[in-house]
Formats: C-alpha cells, structure tokens, sequence
C-alpha cells in the first residue's frame, strides 16, 4: 500500500480498535493516538499529570521500537479532556519531556472515552547530514 510499513508496538498492547500504532512511509512515522494506559495491566493512573507523563511514557516505547526518540518528533497532536482545567499541568510534562527545539503542537479539547489526555505524533527519520536545527541556526 503506497510503500507504507504499518506495525503494532508490542510493549504498547493489542490495539483498542481496527488500526495500526504506527505508520511510516518515505521515513516519516505517523502514531495513532497514544493514551496512558499500562499495557501490562490496563489500567490508566490517576490525575492529568500522571497521565501525561504515561503518554510521553509511552510514545518514548513506540518510538525506540523502531528506532527513534522523541528528539525525531517533528509534530504532536494533544487532546486533552477539560482543556481549560488540565492545559497547564499537560504543558508543563510536555515542556520538562520534549527536548527543544520544541515539535510543533496542536492541543484540542474533547471528550475521551477513559483517560484525560492522548498524544499522536509525526517522527522523521534523520538522514545523514540532516539533523534538528532551528530557525536561528541557519541564519
């Protein structure tokens, strides 16, 4: 399909529904979303913090499955439920877990089914003399 790899990350746990954890096509990795659950239990710890920080948990095992770390992560989608309550606690974990320069985000506020925040992400896979630069740096 397309050149595209589709893979379960198995320290993430059978998918809840009929998709894939990731996708990569031309070295880019597309996520589905990734909530906080613990794949050994299923269980989802309590509080929005706590919950954050099993996200990036978790996307940091999707990512080392095929080889990369969240310094490859080019953009993140954040769905939090009760934006206006849990942004700022999401955005610090997001702030102290990403190294800068920070991926580009899109944060939404909607209604989960469970926990309080998911995450997916577009991760590029470097090429050689490519790597993370910012605007600054190429000036």
């Amino acid at each position: 399909m397309n050149g595209a790899e589709f893979r379960n990350v198995q320290a993430l746990g059978t998918p809840y529904g009929a998709y894939s954890h990731l996708a990569e096509v031309n070295g880019v990795l597309y996520s589905s979303g990734i909530g906080p659950f613990d794949a050994a239990t299923g269980s989802i710890p309590d509080g929005i913090s706590a919950q954050a920080e099993a996200v990036v948990d978790n996307l940091e095992r999707a990512l080392a499955d095929v080889g990369l770390s969240l310094r490859e992560v080019v953009k993140v989608t954040v769905i939090i439920e009760d934006f206006a309550v849990n942004f700022p606690e999401v955005n610090e974990v997001f702030a102290r877990r990403f190294p800068q320069p920070y991926p580009v985000r899109t944060v939404l506020g909607a209604a989960l089914p469970g926990p309080l925040v998911a995450m997916d992400i577009t991760a590029v896979r470097p090429q050689p003399g490519n790597g993370r630069t910012t605007q600054e740096e190429t000036r």
